[in-house]
């Protein structure tokens, strides 16, 4: 990799205008109306910020960008003679600077087309404005992740953080789980630093899935172990003016209620009549702003979560197939309404995972490791009894400490690697105090899961650099196929025999040639722009019905696994095609921008 251009803020001067007009004239299409609408734009928005780039001590180029949504509206050369490949350093140092990025370009404009899709930005969106279309180019996460993460983040993490591990004896009784809570609460500085008298406290815990109760009796790891929230609301109740445990599960969204009554949480409004249980998924909502609106511009958070004063954030310390770990930062999935949890999957799970934590702010942070979950979790891996409890005010440092308690480095899960680099938290141990018990007292690695990416007989997976994000939501619906075939049982289903032959392509890297006579599914934004060679699954990563609804059409004769409620699914997937067509871009987006192989992108 060549070095980084260096970035100096600078100004809309006259120079950049006459190269801005001087470019757009040369594309068939374009007239100057054009470049005058845009650039008199760009000048009643303050917050619009220009870049001079130079290389080996030379300017090189400008780039225009937009801070409000963390997109480049122009970047060019300082003059025609100089050609585009010192751009990639460019968007390199600005990336270095920005993070996770996107781009606005003409459809027109070939030659950008071309050099931005090489560099790893994907066409997710198509738009028509002052009689000309637009593309919408995101960054490709697994590439920011190939070229930016040995440089860690923009901005150095300003503090240290502290993050408490306390010890729970084997025994587990609700009075040493209390006693170990409370402990773990005065080692960062006690209940009162974080609820003030007569406040709305909200505990936020893990309450996924009904697959933590055998023949009537918790196993654990599953969803937060109820008698860790009972004692966190006997702690609570001296200071608080009310209690408020609140989740909306991820998986059968209709039923949270019924995730409550399962494992008692529907009892806990009994302890106290300050204590109340609210289902997230049906609550009201208020729309709040993005700040630098990376993959989304806005997000709808439960007016529940939005009125409380504190907010207590309440996982399980657990392995998550495509996450790499489901703890504090993933946790927050199930604060969000339905529609915009499969919303973060379209535009990009990792970012939204950030998203959410800049406008929920959680108080503070507590894993419950009573017992964890290994092997393939969230829901369906192993119990393993860890008695411990972790705590901390920043979800990064909090994660980081755990996964490092598991076994595991910080950067393997990407919402903790993401939240990283965009300056969320730390996750070096020098900027870590960890107070109580020392890792290596309570360490013990944790089975992770293996993902089977092995093709079959004439379905072949093409997966080069592909994140674990794609790599495990695929192995999910893939491990549906290695089971006896009904047309003839002495093979597999994914070695039924298919004439044309069937490629699945994920992550930014296509090595393989990609023929159009075969049957071609291309998962995720890294593939977006393949889409009009076969048929796209969109998302970052794609939700598991999304990739199960592309993979099971081959197999019509055989009954698709259902992943959550498919009634409740389908409305989602319509609601969210009607959110894209009300903004002018919905059937577009849903089968996916990309060049055909007589195109001229």
């Amino acid at each position: 990799m060549s070095s980084m251009a260096v970035l100096k803020k600078g100004r809309l001067s006259s120079a950049l205008r006459r190269r801005f007009r001087d470019y757009y004239g040369s594309i068939e299409g374009v007239n100057q109306n054009y470049v005058d609408i845009k650039w008199k734009r760009w000048l009643e928005f303050p917050d619009i910020t220009t870049y001079t780039a130079s290389k080996d001590g030379r300017q090189a180029a400008w780039i225009v960008y937009d801070p409000r949504s963390s997109m480049i509206e122009e970047i060019l050369t300082r003059s025609k003679d100089q050609g585009v490949d010192l751009l990639p350093d460019v968007v390199d140092a600005l990336i270095a600077r920005e993070s996770l990025v996107a781009a606005e370009i003409l459809e027109a404009d070939r030659e950008r087309y071309r050099w931005m899709v090489a560099y790893g930005f994907r066409p997710t969106r198509s738009y028509s404005a002052d009689g000309l279309s637009f593309l919408k180019m995101d960054l490709s996460t697994a590439v920011y992740f190939q070229r930016h993460q040995q440089r860690g983040p923009a901005r150095t993490y300003g503090r240290r953080e502290r993050v408490a591990v306390e010890r729970v004896p084997a025994t587990q009784t609700q009075d040493e789980i209390k006693r170990s809570l409370e402990n773990l609460i005065d080692r960062l500085g006690g209940i009162e630093r974080f609820v003030k008298p007569g406040a709305k406290a909200l505990i936020k815990p893990n309450v996924v899935a009904d697959h933590g109760m055998k023949d009537g009796i918790y196993t654990g790891g599953v969803v937060t172990d109820i008698r860790l929230v009972r004692a966190l609301i006997e702690l609570l109740l001296p200071v608080a003016g009310s209690i408020t445990v609140a989740e909306g599960s991820s998986i059968n969204r209709s039923e949270t209620g019924r995730m409550f009554a399962h494992y008692g949480y529907d009892r806990l409004a009994d302890m106290d009549r300050k204590v109340r249980v609210v289902d997230l998924n049906t609550d009201r909502l208020v729309e709040k702003p993005v700040p630098a609106g990376k993959r989304m511009a806005s997000r709808k958070v439960p007016v529940t979560i939005a009125e409380a004063d504190t907010i207590i954030n309440l996982p399980v310390l657990k392995i998550h197939f495509a996450a790499g770990v489901s703890l504090a930062i993933k946790n927050l999935q199930g604060a969000m309404p339905p529609l915009e949890k499969y919303m973060s999957h379209f535009f990009g799970l990792w970012q939204n995972l950030v998203n959410i934590h800049r406008l929920i702010k959680p108080t503070l942070s507590i894993i419950d490791g009573l017992t964890g979950q290994e092997d393939f979790g969230p829901v369906s891996g192993t119990p393993k009894q860890m008695n411990v409890l972790i705590g901390g005010t920043n979800p990064v440092a909090v994660d980081a400490v755990a996964m490092r308690i598991m076994g595991l480095d910080p950067t393997l899960s990407p919402p903790v690697l993401l939240a990283y680099l965009q300056g969320l938290g730390p996750i070096e141990p020098e900027k870590i105090q960890v107070v109580g018990a020392a890792i290596d007292e309570v360490a013990s690695p944790f089975k992770q899961p293996e993902l089977n990416l092995q093709s079959g007989r004439d379905i072949t997976i093409h997966a080069v650099d592909a994140c674990n994000g794609c790599r495990g939501y695929l192995h999910f619906t893939i491990n549906k196929l290695r089971r006896p075939d009904p047309l003839e049982t002495t093979r597999l289903l994914i070695d039924r025999p298919f004439e044309p032959k069937v490629n699945i392509f994920l992550g930014p890297s296509t090595p393989t040639r990609i023929d159009p006579r075969e049957t071609n599914l291309f998962m995720g934004i890294c593939q977006q722009h393949h889409a009009g060679l076969g048929t796209h699954l969109p998302g970052c990563p794609p939700h598991a019905e999304v990739i199960m609804n592309g993979i099971f059409r081959l197999f019509p004769d055989v009954e698709r696994p259902k992943y959550a409620d498919e009634t409740e699914e389908a409305k989602l997937e319509k609601m969210l095609k009607e959110v894209l067509e009300s903004e002018g871009r919905g059937e577009q987006s849903q089968r996916g921008l990309g060049p055909t192989l007589d195109s001229n992108y």
